[in-house]
């Protein structure tokens, strides 16, 4: 299948009917040359920065290689801020054609609507309907091109009808209130004097003239005529009504679309229909405007406070206390800005970051997602879909429609956290993108910030129940909380069909460091030998601390027996270890239990509990007569260091034995006792580790490796592949 044809447009303020029938232009134009659209808009403009922020945000989430060119219309927003951050954004970050709706020359390619000669047409009928001889025009800044063409038009009719243009008859301003303000003053204090009529470029100036004249009471059009363009709808309701006129922005929107199709394609292309503008005549240059439809405004204004008043939206968003609620809610509420007939053919998208619920790391520390978007994006939809997507797809491929459509894209966001954008896909008609939706979506976003908030709130009260639920001295969990963490791990183990297995252990050696140096020293000791306890356990084993030396070790697992006699290995090996690398002039050893619980899916708490307890009283009950090995518990440590940093001497129990002044025989049953190891097995031990790292770190041939680990050549190599499971060449060659 063909790809589909995509262009995108960015326009602000659609909610209003004049850029709504802008919009309306470009898609039909674009429906006719085979081209589905992606519009990119706000929900707000308005001056604070962080809202500013997580609004331009969404322009990050156009992804131009999807698209064959851009039709933008920086003057449909309402904030110069705003376009001249699109402007930016577009030079550096979009290769394809790009038609601006505007006439500056140097920004993209330009397309406009002949403002010109309608702003004559409306001087003229100030001239020749109400013989008006004494004319200015208020335009908009210096150096707009919009406000010199608006102001040669005035200046063009006015020399048609032969009447003088003196330099101060076309007063430049700003395209809103101010200028139109400080005008007024000047005619009422007589700094001015006060003409016939003003021509305004724009319906805010006249607005804001006719305001001000009014608060002077210099009456329109009693005493002055006012007329203005664009034909807003704030034109219509103002007292009084306001002459403009009405260019037609259906025809600037196929204009615009047929431009881009050129440049996309090299072929030239008429608008697929043509027509002007209306004049309408209205009450402030003397007309009369009664034959306009009075009450089906009011009506509107009517609907329009019932709307603002409408609070079930938000009330049912913020009962949602997941994610999977909101959105069920939100789809529920379409209602609200969709028509019903269009409930199967209209579908509803929420995009969200796959980091929106959650704090990222940065220099200042945690914070949250303020700029660009995540890659994956996951996407919820009206119709039933739930899938996840690269992001610069902007919406699946798979959910493509064979039709033509319009998607129109919010972002969604919380002032400046960016949560993602929330699109909505329609075919031919475009009524449902209207005010109701923009609050609809505002409501999205608050409720996303109440939610994520909600969500914070639980994990730091987690964070702080687990801070409460564990050791101080260790950071393991208590014991007085196994109870509490019983029914989870026991669940997990039932649903994985695994046995569960407790691992009794009693930290050995500290009373001899509490003896010989310090209960700091001790605790010191005891920290580092939990920290051990910890390392050494998979993801489904938990540690708990018992008492000052007691630990437990819950986990599950299909052949527990297994697991436990390699867990008990990994930390002696861990702890002695650690003794040897960081020199410690002391060590801690374990001595445990295991038992695998027969029916661990069944047991309750307090049944675990005294089963655990068990077990340490039966180590407690098996070392209380073992003191003796104590007394010599440093000369073994130090001896046991001696063997595993110089395993080339010929280590032999009788040189041992010399050095403790004890008998072979004691010698060997209390190391074996100390160490949970028989002395042997540490030497074999420590020669195989010297071999296995002057394998992997030297080129040395290996009778010169087994002369340094104490072997000879034949006894090194049987040793090696007894060990390893292979001989001494093939594990360098593996490893």
């Amino acid at each position: 299948m063909a790809r589909k044809k995509y262009i995108g447009i960015i326009m602000g303020c659609i909610y209003k009917k004049l850029y709504k029938r802008l919009l309306s232009g470009i898609l039909e134009q674009a429906r006719l040359l085979g081209y589905s659209t992606m519009i990119f808009t706000l929900n707000e403009e308005c001056y604070n920065e962080k809202v500013k922020s997580g609004e331009k945000n969404l322009f990050h989430a156009i992804g131009f290689s999807q698209l064959d060119g851009i039709v933008y219309a920086p003057y449909t927003f309402a904030s110069g801020d705003f376009h001249r951050y699109i402007d930016r954004f577009l030079a550096e970050n979009c290769t394809k054609p790009v038609v601006r709706i505007g006439i500056e020359e140097d920004k993209g390619i330009p397309v406009w609507y002949d403002d010109k000669s309608e702003m004559a047409e409306i001087t003229l009928h100030l001239i020749y309907g109400h013989g008006c001889r004494n004319l200015l025009c208020l335009t908009g800044p210096a150096g707009n091109a919009v406000a010199l063409s608006r102001a040669a038009g005035f200046t063009e009719a006015m020399q048609s009808a032969g009447l003088p243009v003196s330099e101060d008859a076309v007063i430049y301003g700003d395209f809103w209130i101010h200028t139109a303000q400080k005008l007024a003053d000047e005619f009422a204090d007589g700094t001015r004097p006060m003409p016939e009529a003003v021509v305004c470029a724009n319906d805010n100036m006249a607005i804001a003239l006719c305001d001000a004249l009014t608060a002077h009471h210099i009456a329109v059009p009693d005493d002055i005529l006012i007329t203005g363009y664009d034909g807003f709808t704030e034109a219509r309701l103002h007292v009084p009504a306001i002459t403009t006129y009405h260019p037609s922005q259906e025809m600037l929107g196929r204009r615009a679309m047929c431009r881009l199709y050129e440049a996309m394609t090299g072929n030239s292309i008429a608008p697929c229909k043509t027509e002007k503008g209306i004049f309408m005549r209205r009450e402030s240059c003397g007309c009369n405007s009664q034959n306009e439809n009075i009450s089906s405004q009011v009506y509107d204004e009517i609907m329009a406070e019932e709307d603002i008043l409408d609070c079930s939206v938000s009330a049912a968003f913020y009962e949602a206390e997941t994610l999977n609620a909101l959105i069920l809610r939100m789809f529920e509420m379409q209602y609200k800005f969709m028509h019903p007939s269009r409930f199967d053919t209209e579908r509803l998208y929420l995009c969200l970051c796959d980091d929106w619920d959650s704090r990222m790391q940065t220099d200042g520390g945690n914070a949250y997602r303020t700029a660009g978007y995540s890659d994956t994006m996951y996407l919820v939809g009206s119709e039933g879909s739930k899938l996840t997507f690269p992001q610069e797809q902007m919406l699946p491929a798979s959910l493509d429609k064979e039709s033509i459509t319009a998607a129109f894209f919010l972002p969604v966001h919380f002032q400046d956290q960016c949560f993602g954008y929330i699109a909505l896909e329609v075919n031919d008609c475009i009524d449902d993108f209207n005010m109701d939706y923009i609050r609809f979506c505002r409501e999205v976003n608050n409720a996303l910030k109440f939610l994520y908030t909600q969500n914070e709130l639980k994990r730091l009260l987690y964070r702080e129940k687990l801070t409460q639920s564990r050791d101080d001295l260790t950071g393991l969990y208590l014991f007085a909380n196994c109870k509490d963490m019983w029914t989870e791990m026991r669940d997990a183990a039932g649903a994985n069909k695994e046995q569960i297995y407790l691992i009794a252990v009693l930290a050995g050696g500290l009373r001899q460091i509490e003896n010989e140096a310090s209960s700091v020293e001790s605790d010191r000791y005891l920290a580092a030998f939990a920290e051990v306890l910890a390392r050494c356990c998979n993801g489904k084993e938990k540690v708990f601390k018992v008492d000052q030396k007691s630990f437990v070790i819950i986990g599950s697992c299909l052949e527990p027996e297994k697991r436990m006699q390699d867990y008990l290995k990994q930390i002696m090996e861990a702890a002695w270890n650690k003794s040897v690398a960081e020199e410690k002039k002391y060590m801690v050893y374990a001595k445990a239990e295991t038992k695998v619980l027969p029916d661990g899916a069944a047991a309750s708490a307090d049944a675990v509990e005294s089963e655990i307890r068990q077990m340490l009283e039966k180590i407690n009950e098996s070392t209380q007569n073992q003191v003796s090995e104590y007394l010599h518990y440093s000369e073994l440590l130090a001896l046991r260091r001696e063997i595993f940093l110089h395993p080339e001497t010929d280590w032999n129990g009788d040189l041992c034995c010399k050095q403790l002044n004890i008998s072979k025989s004691y010698f060997h049953k209390i190391y074996t006792r100390v160490f949970g190891v028989t002395f042997m097995q540490d030497v074999q031990k420590s020669r195989l580790n010297r071999a296995k790292k002057l394998l992997l770190t030297t080129a040395l041939l290996l009778p010169d490796i087994a002369e340094q680990c104490g072997y000879d050549y034949y006894n090194f190599m049987r040793a090696f592949k007894k060990e390893e499971g292979m001989t001494p060449t093939q594990y360098r060659k593996t490893k």
